[in-house]
């Protein structure tokens, strides 16, 4: 206290500590930022919904956010339908083509040009290399990479492979910052030189899935594929959701359903998803005569939605980053059966909460089925076990605070 002129003056600090009922509710307002995210495919899968996820949060947040993509697919009516602007990259798609990449590249140019964000931040390797370049070229402030399992992990030819890591190498060094969603990925990103301080891992989050009911989602799942619910409900259902593509191993599936459906009769399988192999997929299950025992159920809203109609999850993959459908498979306390790649074994432990397999093995798939039915004890103790893991590791608040620490 200091008198002045004779009076008394109090300090602001000793009005505030003699009466803190009085101080204002001061809320330090986060900084606003300017999001471009940037997408290969506007279809719907694990890449695009980990797009869908943080573009919305990022909006509610008070963040500006816009999602380019290639095509107009269910990832840009469901942006659309909540209120995030889209942009369209007419020319992008997943295949090589100098011709439509050289224009995929001026659209994503002129798309940075005239939003000028703050942050780019890029999913799925195409939309990366170009929008990496792009947003250097134009002098972006951050631009961040998220790495949905790197793509030399598939099965192809030597000298593609090596195409593919030059690519993804140059990719990461023109990113400020790169997130892996798995422990494998990470390993595999330090042995590139020059970029182990840009490297964050950032596992998936997801909020905890909402069932329909057992007799809700076979009734639902035996209508799309045309079985009386009565002979479905007496079948014993291996099930998996995933895009139709070489990458997921369905092939080795069938293959391996042939091989089960002889020693087991009452087993049925359920393939929900669409995408580039559904003719081809549809021709091998009637060349193999396997049109009674495995049915391709198409695209389904919420998918996961359904998974209690299963008895059984199976992921047949020959590349994955962290698959979602795992995680949520877990989450219904199913017994899952998965294969060895990416960042699979990071969620499932072998043999203690769920079955690991070698990737392009139809002889493990189908021995890892024959066990789970003739040891259901075994497979249900299995499902407890990967339920109480999928909930303390996968929490979605968890990610997208991390995610957005990366951005600040």
């Amino acid at each position: 206290m200091k008198r002045y002129h004779g009076l008394k003056v109090y300090s602001i600090g000793v009005i505030f500590k003699a009466y803190p009922f009085y101080l204002p509710k001061i809320k330090l307002s986060a900084k606003i930022m300017k999001i471009l995210y940037i997408i290969t495919k506007s279809n719907w899968g694990g890449t695009q919904r980990h797009v869908f996820d943080l573009a919305l949060d990022m909006k509610k947040r008070g963040h500006d956010v816009v999602v380019a993509l290639g095509g107009d697919g269910i990832l840009r009516s469901k942006l659309e339908e909540n209120s995030v602007s889209t942009r369209s990259i007419s020319s992008l798609g997943r295949d090589v083509s100098v011709g439509k990449d050289a224009g995929s590249f001026k659209e994503i140019f002129s798309i940075i040009r005239r939003e000028k964000p703050d942050i780019i931040h890029l999913h799925s390797p195409k939309a990366a290399g170009l929008g990496a370049l792009a947003g250097r070229l134009l002098r972006v402030k951050k631009i961040i990479y998220t790495v949905h399992g790197w793509a030399f992990n598939e099965n192809r030819p030597l000298h593609q492979k090596v195409a593919i890591v030059i690519f993804s190498w140059f990719t990461a060094l023109l990113s400020h910052k790169i997130i892996l969603l798995s422990q494998k990925e990470l390993s595999q990103t330090l042995s590139f030189p020059f970029i182990k301080q840009k490297t964050v891992l950032i596992p998936l989050g997801i909020s905890t899935p909402v069932f329909m009911s057992v007799d809700g989602a076979k009734q639902f799942i035996s209508k799309k594929i045309g079985m009386p619910f009565a002979d479905f409900n007496k079948k014993v259902i291996v099930g998996t959701i995933a895009e139709l593509h070489p990458n997921k191993g369905l092939t080795f599936f069938i293959e391996a359903m042939k091989v089960v459906a002889e020693k087991h009769t009452n087993i049925i399988a359920i393939i929900i998803g669409d995408g580039e192999q559904y003719e081809y997929l549809k021709k091998l299950i009637e060349r193999e005569s396997l049109v009674s025992n495995i049915f391709l159920a198409g695209y389904v809203e919420s998918a996961s939605e359904y998974l209690k109609a299963f008895n059984y999850f199976i992921l047949p993959s020959v590349k994955e980053g962290l698959p979602y459908t795992i995680i949520e498979a877990g989450f219904a306390g199913l017994p899952v059966i998965a294969t060895t790649v990416g960042g699979i074994p990071e969620i499932i432990e072998d043999m203690k909460s769920g079955i690991l397999i070698q990737p392009r093995k139809s002889s493990e798939i189908a021995h890892a089925i024959n066990f789970c039915v003739e040891h259901p004890d075994v497979a249900r103790q299995y499902a407890k076990a990967l339920n109480e893991t999928v909930k303390v590791k996968f929490a979605l608040e968890r990610m997208l605070k991390e995610t957005e620490g990366v951005y600040n």
